[in-house]
């Protein structure tokens, strides 16, 4: 779906009053369900969020006391988060029309939060909007896909290729790489990942065709790796793994904790 199909889904629930309480919404454009947030809180436009009352504001910066938001830590959603979210949903509404919980890259449930969240899903509270997202419905418990209703967000791209990335060599030499946005930090991470994939063929392969390493942007890259020590493919399939996590949470992940991350698989 575009994302105005999106809200003018959501703004004719709103305005004739069929809103559902549990959502699970499939792809990468968070920022859509940050604005079905401000929608069906809005104080002033009926169908639409003005972007300028108490709720849409701080709704917008997910400051608003009616609102909690569950991600991972360390990859991981767990228990003790799911409870501090029933227990929030348990308390009165402060202000809004619908207390609302917000589960980011829930594909990271841990099994015993998955199953303890099921029981809200089962008996969610009224006036409630529980926005679960995800980028990958195949990790999904099926369970929980059940009891939601479905919304497919517009897919991010993904690149198709290696590019080189010149963060990476300054990364390797300690340097903290910038980034413009979310998707600047995605791509950075795909680099990584293709290289090292590049990298696993070619120890798998026979000796002519490990000329795929031998270019320049990768020989910068493998100088700087372990000072140039040969990775084993056990090595390198639990880095791919870590990254593909890491990739997958993107658009909620600590970039800090992530690239620390990182660098600790690296030595």
């Amino acid at each position: 779906m575009k994302s105005d199909t999106i809200l003018h889904y959501f703004s004719l629930l709103k305005e004739k009053g069929t809103l559902g309480q549990s959502y699970l919404f499939v792809g990468d454009s968070f920022a859509i369900v940050e604005s079905i947030t401000r929608l069906i809180n809005c104080q002033s436009a009926p169908r639409s969020f003005c972007g300028v009352c108490y709720n849409c504001i701080q709704f917008a910066s997910l400051t608003h006391p009616d609102v909690c938001v569950v991600e991972p830590k360390r990859l991981t959603i767990t228990i003790e988060d799911i409870r501090n979210c029933q227990q929030f949903l348990r308390l009165t509404s402060f202000r809004a029309a619908y207390k609302v919980v917000i589960v980011k890259e829930a594909q990271h449930f841990g099994e015993e939060a998955a199953n303890a969240f099921l029981k809200t899903l089962e008996e969610p509270p009224k006036h409630s909007f529980i926005a679960i997202c995800t980028s990958r419905l195949d990790a999904m418990l099926p369970t929980i896909v059940s009891r939601c209703r479905k919304i497919f967000l517009p897919v991010r791209a993904e690149p198709s290729s290696y590019a080189f990335d010149e963060r990476i060599p300054q990364f390797l030499k300690g340097s903290r790489p910038l980034f413009k946005d979310r998707n600047d930090f995605a791509g950075f991470l795909w680099a990584f990942i293709v290289f090292f994939r590049d990298y696993l063929v070619c120890a798998a392969a026979q000796a002519p065709h490990r000329r795929l390493l031998k270019t320049q942007d990768y020989e910068i890259i493998l100088s700087l790796l372990k000072n140039g020590r040969k990775y084993s493919v056990a090595e390198v399939q639990a880095f791919i793994a870590d990254m593909l996590k890491i990739y997958g949470a993107y658009g909620s992940v600590n970039e800090n904790l992530a690239l620390q991350l990182i660098k600790m698989r690296l030595q």
